[in-house]
């Protein structure tokens, strides 16, 4: 216990030269070790890794979109000065020059002194880092419009493809595999309430991939709002399809059927036009049996008219008239005299001779009644009614008919005549 007293009493003692010899021991050694070890090695976390696009990368739309942020390297002396270096005291940067395809990259990093020194030197050397290319590009995307959400009166309907944008496409820019990665740009347009007659909304765009999922990434740069859409609204009906048959004033038209295809068809007129409800069906012309042929029994097409403003909904612009039961229907040429063709509405002050002797003309028909048919059973009519008489020889038209009641033939063509017109004389008239 004595002994313990006494070490402790030298302490006290000695205590301010105990401490000056420690201090002076440390710098001996740290003078010491500068002199044996003059230089050391260490390294140095977290040096900021810089990416610069090079010229031809500017000029191919060749953009860094990922790389490693930071790099570690290692040094190599003067002990007093590494040891108050940070990572603020290099530069890192990539070398880019061998980029000329998007795509993952490895390339080399070039390490640098951000103030020039020799008391020490970057001993790393061959680092390399990853770096994520991507071409940035430009698409235009026709624009779509989703009308799911807009209600209108029970009696009408929208038009999708009568709606108006102020601007039918979008343009999309940003890095390759994300504009190619936009399936459709839909706009959605809001209106509250139920629309009654054509109405012009806003609207905002939406980006959609395949899978109908909303993209919604940044890096992709597009006008998204602002859009006008002008939706129309329509009154719709469907409506069977008709066509007039001129048959011979004879003819019994119930021997010759007929179908239309479509038998009908859906139109659209617009919504303050309420005129479409009074339409019972669609007209889609005539037929004159007198100006068709056999062939024609098989078919023939009339285009489908509207009036204006109305819009042919089911998109088919003709019908297609078509005669049934025809398989036996051919026709057959006669040679006709005119001495049985007979002239009506002359004037009184004047003779009426045929000039033509004879016509050839055209029957159509069953092959049944067409061979039981004699030239004596075809009649002819020339009607001079509101022609001025003058003499002369001049054609005139001429209607040929098959005799008899409700025959199942008709003659088809235009046929003429010579008739010579010449003044009666005056003792006939006062006969």
């Amino acid at each position: 216990m004595t002994f313990l007293k006494k070490i402790a009493h030298y302490f006290v003692k000695n205590l301010k030269t105990i401490i000056l010899s420690v201090i002076f021991a440390i710098i001996i050694w740290f003078a010491i070790s500068i002199q044996l070890f003059p230089n050391v090695t260490d390294h140095i976390d977290d040096v900021a890794i810089i990416a610069e696009p090079t010229q031809y990368m500017k000029e191919e739309n060749l953009q860094i979109t990922d790389y490693e942020p930071s790099v570690t390297i290692h040094i190599q002396g003067k002990r007093y000065i590494i040891g108050s270096l940070t990572a603020e005291d290099f530069s890192a940067t990539l070398d880019l020059s061998g980029i000329t395809t998007p795509g993952t990259h490895t390339v080399n990093v070039i390490l640098n002194k951000v103030e020039s020194s020799n008391d020490y030197e970057i001993i790393s050397s061959g680092l390399t880092s990853k770096v994520t290319i991507e071409r940035i590009i430009s698409e235009d995307i026709a624009i779509e419009v989703n009308t799911d959400n807009l209600s209108v009166a029970d009696e009408l309907q929208i038009q999708t493809d009568d709606i108006l944008l102020s601007s039918d496409k979008i343009t999309v820019t940003g890095e390759e595999s994300l504009v190619k990665s936009v399936a459709k740009a839909v706009i959605e347009p809001v209106f509250d309430g139920v629309m009654t007659e054509t109405t012009e909304v806003q609207g905002t765009v939406s980006l959609y991939n395949a899978s109908g999922n909303k993209i919604e990434n940044p890096n992709l740069e597009y006008r998204a709002d602002n859009y006008t859409v002008t939706i129309p609204v329509y009154r719709v009906k469907t409506l069977p399809l008709d066509v007039s048959i001129i048959y011979p004033d004879n003819f019994n038209d119930k021997s010759l059927s007929y179908t239309i295809l479509p038998n009908e068809i859906t139109i659209a007129a617009p919504a303050n036009d309420a005129s479409i409800e009074n339409l019972e069906k669609i007209d889609v012309g005539e037929i004159n049996l007198s100006n068709i042929t056999s062939k024609d029994l098989q078919g023939i097409n009339l285009a489908i008219s509207l009036p204006d403003g109305y819009k042919n909904l089911s998109n088919i612009g003709r019908a297609q008239v078509t005669f049934e039961n025809i398989d036996s229907y051919g026709n057959l040429e006669f040679t006709v005299s005119t001495e049985n063709f007979t002239i009506l509405n002359g004037d009184s002050n004047y003779d009426y001779t045929f000039v033509t002797n004879n016509i050839n003309v055209t029957a159509i028909g069953p092959s049944d009644v067409l061979h039981n048919l004699s030239h004596d059973d075809i009649i002819g009519t020339v009607n001079l009614l509101g022609v001025q008489a003058e003499e002369s020889v001049k054609t005139y038209t001429v209607t040929m008919r098959i005799a008899g009641q409700k025959v199942r033939a008709w003659i088809t063509g235009e046929y003429k005549v010579d008739i010579r017109i010449s003044a009666k004389p005056a003792d006939a008239d006062d006969s």
